[in-house]
């Protein structure tokens, strides 16, 4: 993860040593996986509900947020401008052009309904998030923000602050508490009660080295803890946080004890890997990884137990899920005949 520090002069890039993966190579060449361009737009999902409901979230709010969704939904295609911007904030269509395109049309007095295709490719956008919305809950949020997570290499922030900056309609905009209020902060999967979690969002002095930064969220190096370990075990080599800024979305109990896991160790193999071992890893992937089966019996029982998501089974479920997602990292699977067991015992007999 390469963040800008204005501090730092000329043409140079600094590295931690917890940043050096692989040794022996001279190549300075520099991929770039992605980069903070703008602010992801925020959606709930099905992990992150029950637990923002235990935190005693108003229901209403939940209901307001899809209820927006809906009426924003309907409203696609009355009109050109709804439906370019729809396909847009989708990405749809972008490589050929077909939000600029429904757009142009207009301007022509042509209007997109009156050709078949096109219509039939809004439509289609449109069925996608419906179904998304109720089969997923897949809720946008207006008043949130996925950004990338980076450490504060100034030392300004203090223990449970944190530092938002995004490009809002093309204007920086720094996302701060409201008053003695907290924003929510969380990260995907978000399986056990403790993976969202609430800080302090603050400004900063505009002279700060972290007002040249954009569309990301920074995290204090102070405290016994850092606070993205505490979010389903997240990092800062370009893990996405997701922060909630909303005032409705109030939590009405603190936020439970975040999962202290132990670190699992990569598997050694004290020599060097071969085309076989590569082969063998990924035959042994498909034929153990459990991840999908975690989620949705940890789905099932927080819906149907009164202790949703602070079940034991569910805690239980939660670890599970920690060490298969690094299970491709690691080399180390959940899918032990005990934890197999385990999970098959959840499932009603039949």
């Amino acid at each position: 993860m390469v963040a800008l520090d204005s501090r730092v002069q000329g043409l140079q890039l600094c590295l931690r040593e917890s940043m050096t993966k692989f040794r022996g190579s001279d190549s300075t060449d520099l991929e770039i996986c992605t980069a903070g361009y703008k602010p992801i737009a925020l959606y709930l999902n099905e992990q992150m509900i029950p637990i923002l409901d235990k935190l005693g979230v108003s229901h209403e709010w939940f209901f307001d947020l899809q209820k927006q969704e809906i009426e924003r939904l309907s409203l696609v295609s009355s009109t050109a401008k709804h439906a370019a911007k729809f396909l847009a904030s989708h990405a749809i269509g972008d490589k050929l052009r077909l939000p600029w395109f429904i757009e142009k049309l207009s301007h022509i007095d042509l209007a997109f309904q009156q050709d078949e295709f096109l219509t039939r490719v809004v439509e289609a956008a449109v069925l996608v998030q419906l179904r998304n919305l109720k089969y997923k809950a897949r809720i946008p949020v207006k008043e949130g923000f996925t950004l990338l997570g980076i450490l504060d290499e100034t030392g300004i922030l203090k223990e449970g602050e944190v530092f938002c900056i995004a490009d809002i309609d093309g204007v920086a905009k720094v996302i701060t508490s409201q008053r003695d209020e907290k924003i929510i902060v969380t990260r995907s999967p978000a399986l056990h009660p403790g993976d969202i979690q609430t800080a302090v969002a603050v400004e900063v002095p505009n002279e700060s080295p972290l007002m040249k930064l954009r569309n990301c969220i920074a995290f204090s190096q102070k405290g016994p803890r850092d606070l993205p370990s505490m979010l389903s075990g997240g990092d800062l080599d370009g893990d996405l946080y997701h922060i909630i800024f909303d005032r409705k979305a109030r939590l009405n109990r603190p936020p439970f004890e975040p999962a202290d896991y132990p670190r699992v160790s990569p598997r050694e193999l004290h020599r060097e890997v071969e085309k076989s071992d590569m082969t063998d890893f990924f035959v042994e992937f498909m034929e153990v990884d459990q991840l999908g089966r975690i989620c949705v019996m940890h789905k099932i029982i927080a819906d149907q137990s009164e202790e949703g998501v602070s079940d034991a089974r569910c805690i239980d479920l939660a670890e599970m899920a920690s060490t298969a997602v690094d299970f491709s990292k690691t080399g180390q699977p959940v899918s032990t005949r005990s934890n197999l067991y385990t999970i098959a015992s959840y499932f009603p007999s039949g």
